[in-house]
């Protein structure tokens, strides 16, 4: 690509590379350090025209909600997060994004004429990316300390415009 001073390189990464996802730190970790790598390949690939893509999913629907069933907390001081957390993939999982969407996020970085470096696409991903960098310390670290599952689907969707409280 250098060599031909053209080309696109497109790393899926997952809006949980911009925001923590809760009780998914290991998850995150390796989101968020792809968003870096990213982000430097960038800069340095600028000079060759080689373009680099970002693509951050929300949810999607795949194997992904097949994994996500464990939660390694056998002494139980995490129950109220595992417990935000399966409340959260529950309401995505209902609205989940068709992945043919993120193809065409996917195809678009590539083919357009102007690009851009990071694409937000799928049920709750452009929402939460945009305010990654508006919200508040206190606000964040408040989602972390809700134990009631109704109070914390209410916050959450005050913080982030994404209603996450699933049909009874």
């Amino acid at each position: 690509m250098r060599e031909r001073r053209s080309g696109t390189i497109v790393n899926i990464t997952s809006v949980a590379g911009r925001i923590a996802a809760l009780a998914q730190s290991p998850y995150v970790a390796s989101k968020w350090a792809l968003e870096g790598v990213s982000e430097g390949m960038a800069q340095e690939l600028a000079p060759f025209d080689v373009r680099v893509a970002i693509v951050e999913p929300g949810v999607t629907k795949s194997a992904i909600f097949a994994k996500n069933i464990d939660a390694p907390n056998s002494t139980g001081a995490y129950d109220a997060h595992y417990q935000n957390m399966f409340q959260f993939y529950t309401a995505g999982y209902l609205s989940a994004t068709d992945p043919f969407e993120v193809a065409k996020v996917i195809h678009h970085s590539i083919v357009t004429n102007e690009p851009e470096l990071r694409y937000a696409v799928s049920w709750a991903g452009p929402e939460m990316a945009a305010l990654h960098d508006r919200i508040d310390h206190a606000d964040w670290l408040e989602l972390g300390r809700i134990d009631d599952l109704d109070a914390y689907m209410t916050r959450f969707e005050e913080i982030f415009g994404v209603d996450i409280h699933t049909p009874s």
